[in-house]
């Protein structure tokens, strides 16, 4: 029986430019690194990732430090990166939203606080961000998270503080279950 896979969280961050993308999964795989899952954005000119890979049992995180390291000794922009080791007991795969999935959506005003704000109502009732994102569209705010309510005891209070909030905070809030939310904006377009 052959030893476990060895999974590593690892975090890139660069001023923005082609190749980036290619440089580091390169480097990965020549390490014999599968890539599992990878969040990728460029933010205000600085491209960020964050990814998680499995490699062999023989390779440890300053294997990957260093590969990483040549990746950035030869760029034309410098590559910070971070590697974190992940015990198998902590992944859950993407795949696998829970069943009290939710999608959030909170868009008002840009203002300082506006992620605090949301983040302390979901903190106040023991809410867990799985995932977040924002943009600024037309001068309002737009926030999205994919939120999980097991801890909650009841969804329908949930939605009467939502709306308590909402008031509150004059910002505009939208709950739905995760699968709905898939259901009504997932794009499936024929590849040909």
């Amino acid at each position: 029986m052959s030893d476990p896979q060895q999974r590593f969280v690892i975090s890139i961050m660069s001023r923005d430019r082609v190749g980036i993308v290619y440089e580091v999964s390169k480097a990965i795989s020549e390490l014999n690194g599968d890539i599992a899952d990878i969040r990728q954005s460029v933010l205000c000119g600085y491209f960020t990732m964050i990814l998680l890979a499995s490699f062999p049992p023989d390779i440890n995180r300053r294997d990957i430090e260093r590969k990483l390291s040549e990746v950035d000794a030869h760029s034309e922009t410098t590559i910070d990166a971070v590697v974190k080791h992940v015990e198998s007991t902590q992944i859950i795969p993407r795949s696998n939203i829970p069943d009290n999935a939710y999608v959030l959506t909170a868009t008002g005003p840009d203002q300082i606080g506006f992620v605090a704000t949301v983040a302390d109502f979901c903190t106040r009732h023991e809410i867990n961000i799985l995932d977040l994102s924002t943009t600024v569209t037309n001068g309002d705010y737009v926030m999205v998270l994919i939120i999980d309510l097991k801890q909650c005891e009841s969804i329908q209070q949930v939605r009467s503080d939502l709306q308590q909030f909402s008031l509150k905070t004059g910002l505009r809030v939208v709950l739905q279950h995760y699968d709905i939310f898939r259901a009504v904006n997932e794009i499936n377009l024929p590849l040909h």
